[in-house]
């Protein structure tokens, strides 16, 4: 088990895309103990997924072990043709370019969502329409089994 600490994706924010596609990432998200280069990748949930390097790299060492034909490994290095990288701007802001912007309905409100090693971003009006069921700490810890 690794001991490694790692920053925590927690909270949901609104935001807006500003005109050129950039959104503003929240302050806590940005802190020292966070990565600063970042992926966005397609999601099916109608939504983009920003994940710290970090991850990607992870996953890319994973890939590297897998032969060439492997169809998992084809799988992996068709989304990497999809992923953006994206860091921030001095306003902590990244630009989410506008072909994954569309393919997730995201217009102007948005929601940035906390899921631990990455967040998400949501159309807002969709977000809204989740069902969200109120968890308690409990309740999600029994549901891993602890």
């Amino acid at each position: 088990m690794s001991t490694e600490v790692r920053a925590s994706y927690t909270d949901s924010f609104a935001h807006a895309f500003d005109p050129k596609g950039r959104i503003t990432v929240p302050a806590e998200w940005r802190q020292p103990t966070f990565e600063t280069s970042l992926f966005v990748l397609p999601s099916k949930d109608r939504c983009v997924r920003v994940y710290p390097a970090s991850w990607l790299g992870r996953l890319q060492e994973k890939v590297s072990q897998l032969k060439s034909a492997d169809p998992q490994r084809i799988g992996v290095e068709n989304l990497a043709t999809t992923a953006q990288t994206a860091t921030f701007d001095t306003q902590g802001r990244i630009m989410v370019k506008e072909k994954l912007r569309e393919g997730a309905g995201l217009k102007k409100d948005a929601m940035l969502v906390g899921r631990l090693d990455h967040f998400e971003i949501w159309d807002k009006t969709a977000w809204e329409k989740q069902e969200t069921a109120s968890i308690t700490v409990e309740d999600a810890l029994s549901a891993i089994g602890l």
